[in-house]
């Protein structure tokens, strides 16, 4: 600041006036001895000044007023958040070093990353937490259980191998979470583990859902019975308890008829056919008890078609054309059954010839989960109706969308079906499974020699 006053001729009063700072202040800041604090405002105002980009100042900042002498939150939390907002998380990341050094601060760091979270600044909040976990003391502290969350949920997207590894870094935690978190977590984690196929661990993690599903359930009706208002739900939850209890018997349903076991199934699926019991208190809540019982009904010709019952197809078709959120999942599952039975569904996939060519507009994790599945069945069934060239099509396909999520099993069955039917595939063909396959070859090599 002195030498940018000297360098271009101004006085203080000339420069104060052009930073919108108070003279005074700013002299107390240059000439003070010891210099007066400059609070953020006050430095964002003296850099737009001096002409400089919006944070421009701030390592400079953190070295000379936070790390060269003991801060106050006061001060240093309204930093970090300007840090936050500019992008400058090397700034962050300096300042954290200091302050892990004092334990007494991972109470301001985790209700700082909380609210950097809760406004967005997903990369910022992230340091925040990753240093409660380095630096909390207590393993079973609720602010660790939910910084490992917080992680978790960041570390998520479309590669099903590194959402594996957020999954397992998080889950020791879980059960530190408070209630209207931990509900939250176990949908997520069950997701993850959808993808795997671990359908023992589902069934695990959903009876804990649906157990800690109905303790929210008697607290909310003890608080409601002692409370004189009856304005407000007394638990606060980030979804209805409907939600969750269908989430849990419809996981654990789900698992169920993937292991193989129809009739247990069945009987999960009648636990969330009727959620009425619940008592919605809004129009969406009585969306969502019919949205499950709608998604009860169709697991239930799902279980049909599964058991190879033909003559319900027709009816299920009919209630795709009415659902046709249900349309890709259902038709893989059509597709599992005609090649497990060996029959045709010509027709079928005639009828749904327009829905089917827009299946790859479908991008979110659940859907491409989907479409790897409807693509690897459809493949299996083209090929047994000597339909090759179709068949190598859809092979690729399923071989892309594995590669894409990471799905290590479906790759692995995708490239020995092509292997099987190679011989049918055409040069374009060729080249796209050349290419696929250097694609994995090459993340392959990078993925151990991060290990390494």
């Amino acid at each position: 600041m002195e030498a940018y006053i000297r360098e271009h001729g101004l006085t203080m009063q000339s420069f104060a006036e052009r930073a919108g700072v108070n003279r005074g202040t700013l002299s107390a800041i240059i000439n003070r001895n010891p210099p007066r604090k400059i609070s953020v405002r006050e430095l964002d105002l003296i850099t737009k000044g001096m002409g400089l980009p919006e944070g421009e100042l701030y390592n400079l900042y953190a070295e000379e007023c936070f790390i060269q002498s003991v801060p106050h939150w006061r001060r240093l939390k309204p930093f970090l958040l300007r840090c936050a907002q500019t992008g400058k998380l090397v700034c962050i990341e300096k300042v954290l070093v200091m302050l892990l050094d004092n334990l007494s601060h991972i109470g301001e760091i985790f209700a700082t990353a909380e609210q950097m979270y809760e406004q967005g600044y997903m990369e910022a909040s992230q340091i925040l937490y990753q240093s409660v976990i380095e630096g909390e003391k207590y393993n079973n502290s609720e602010r660790l259980a939910v910084s490992h969350y917080r992680v978790f949920q960041m570390a998520v997207g479309k590669d099903m191998e590194a959402n594996l590894r957020a999954a397992l870094q998080f889950e020791p935690y879980r059960k530190s979470l408070p209630v209207e978190l931990r509900l939250d977590a176990l949908v997520e984690l069950l997701k993850i583990y959808f993808f795997i196929h671990n359908w023992r661990h589902i069934i695990e993690l959903s009876d804990e859902l649906i157990q800690q599903s109905q303790a929210a359930f008697r607290e909310r009706k003890r608080r409601r019975k002692n409370s004189t208002s009856l304005r407000r739900d007394p638990v606060w939850l980030r979804r209805s308890l409907i939600h969750y209890y269908g989430q849990g018997y419809l996981c654990k349903a789900t698992a169920l008829q993937k292991m193989g076991d129809f009739e247990e199934a069945r009987m999960e699926i009648s636990r969330y056919s009727d959620l009425s019991w619940l008592e919605p208190a809004s129009d969406e809540e009585e969306q969502e008890v019919m949205k499950y019982t709608s998604w009860a009904r169709a697991n239930s010709y799902t279980l049909d078609i599964l058991a190879g019952r033909q003559e319900v197809l027709d009816d299920y078709a009919d209630f795709l054309r009415e659902h046709p959120e249900e349309i890709l999942s259902g038709l893989a599952t059509i597709i599992q059954s005609a090649n497990k039975y060996n029959f045709s569904i010509d027709d079928i996939l005639w009828k749904f010839f327009d829905e089917i060519s827009g299946f790859e507009s479908y991008n979110d994790s659940v859907s491409m989960e989907r479409r790897l599945r409807f693509a690897i069945q459809i493949s299996i069934y083209y090929f047994r109706r000597g339909r090759f060239n179709e068949g190598i099509e859809s092979c690729l396909k399923a071989l892309d969308l594995a590669v894409t999520t990471n799905n290590e099993t479906v790759l692995a069955e995708a490239v020995a079906l092509f292997e099987a039917y190679r011989s049918y595939s055409g040069p374009s063909q060729e080249q796209i499974f050349k290419t696929v396959i250097e694609q994995m070859r090459v993340r392959t090599t990078l993925k151990y020699s991060m290990q390494l």
